[in-house]
């Protein structure tokens, strides 16, 4: 799209959000975001909340800067408020994200979303941290834990927008593809998926974890929570030739946590795919009575070895052959879920054989809602 021409200058009234941020996919993300900042604590957008008028000048600010990395033209680095700044610059790229995801948006061509990316991305680098040669020595310091946390932290925008433009090329956003094509792009999406997963769960881990309780319950439909993990797996387990079944079960509609659900099964499923090389994933849902639902995801791979199941909830594992420890994608993974699974009132447990798979399952109390 093209910039249109700048507001006219010497006028007395201020520039309006429109004459500032030119874009219209721009614009609309800012507007979302000030609305859902105004919908949180509806008092500050009156007359005097200058911490409100502070953060939405800054957020003006980053939007400017994507759209003079858009048009190349240099991005300055703030002499001050970069933390505040990089925040809200993943912030507006999330959300940029959202309206071109939503139907009723605006849903520019794969060229332009690539170059709006490239933009963000170009933003992101020049207001990046400057560890260089230090980042060893700080990693070893008092806040190396913090430091690992922001690398992952830093990871997760761009690799949701590498799994946003897989999966818009991957349904020919760009045109036809043929079948080679759609394979290395799951593959692309698949591999995008675990890291930012990953990414995820460091960042879980280094702020503390999971907390029991965390959420209140809320009403949600346990289906469309399972169809969600489906659509995001699915490519990974068409890359590797896998099916992947999913059950449902009765009553849909239940009282609980969809988010710590949904990513409780979307770990445990892409670990089932990772270490499965033919057969089939299931991820189950099945109703005992009442609020009792058992989940359950089950893969055809040759099953843990019993001399990993002990280590295996472990963040940190011994690895042969090296001294000290390392991550292990699937600890890591599956320490989470425990966790998650844990704050909603459950405890994972699993069943394994050499040759038989795997067989991950927990059981909730989710109360049913009724439709009435």
């Amino acid at each position: 799209m093209e910039r249109p021409p700048p507001y006219p200058q010497g006028g007395t009234p201020p520039p309006t959000l429109e004459e500032r941020i030119p874009y219209p996919d721009l614009l609309e993300g800012v507007r979302r975001i000030l609305k859902r900042w105004h919908e949180h604590d509806p008092e500050a957008g009156g007359s005097g909340s200058g911490r409100t008028e502070e953060l939405t000048e800054e957020l003006i600010r980053v939007s400017e800067a994507v759209a003079d990395a858009a048009t190349g033209r240099v991005v300055t680095r703030p002499g001050d408020g970069l933390v505040l700044r990089r925040r809200l610059l993943e912030l507006l790229r999330t959300e940029i994200v959202s309206v071109w995801t939503d139907e009723a948006g605006l849903r520019p061509d794969a060229e332009e979303m690539t170059g709006a990316l490239h933009a963000f991305q170009h933003v992101a680098e020049a207001w990046s941290p400057r560890w260089d040669d230090h980042f060893g020595v700080n990693l070893q310091g008092p806040d190396g834990l913090e430091l690992a946390v922001e690398v992952a932290h830093d990871f997760r925008s761009p690799l949701s927008s590498i799994l946003f433009l897989a999966d818009t090329l991957r349904e020919g956003g760009s045109g036809e593809l043929n079948e080679l094509q759609k394979r290395q792009l799951s593959l692309i999406y698949g591999a995008a998926l675990s890291m930012v997963s990953m990414a995820t769960d460091v960042v879980d881990l280094g702020r503390g974890g999971v907390k029991q309780g965390a959420r209140e319950p809320t009403p949600f439909s346990v289906s469309e929570v399972m169809d969600s993990v489906r659509e995001m797996v699915e490519p990974m387990a068409e890359a590797k030739g896998l099916e992947l079944v999913v059950i449902p079960p009765e009553g849909d509609l239940r009282q609980g946590d969809p988010e710590a659900l949904r990513r409780s099964l979307l770990n445990l499923t892409t670990n089932a795919v990772k270490f499965t090389s033919e057969g089939f994933i299931e991820v189950a849902a099945q109703s005992r009575g009442g609020r009792t639902v058992v989940f359950s995801v089950r893969d055809t791979g040759p099953g843990i070895p019993e001399n990993a199941q002990p280590d295996l909830y472990r963040t940190f594992r011994p690895f042969q052959g090296r001294s000290g420890y390392h991550f292990s994608g699937t600890g890591l993974g599956l320490t989470i879920v425990r966790k998650l699974v844990k704050s909603m009132g459950g405890a994972l447990e699993f069943e394994t054989g050499r040759k038989l798979g795997t067989r991950f399952h927990f059981t909730l109390e989710l109360e049913p809602v009724s439709t009435i």
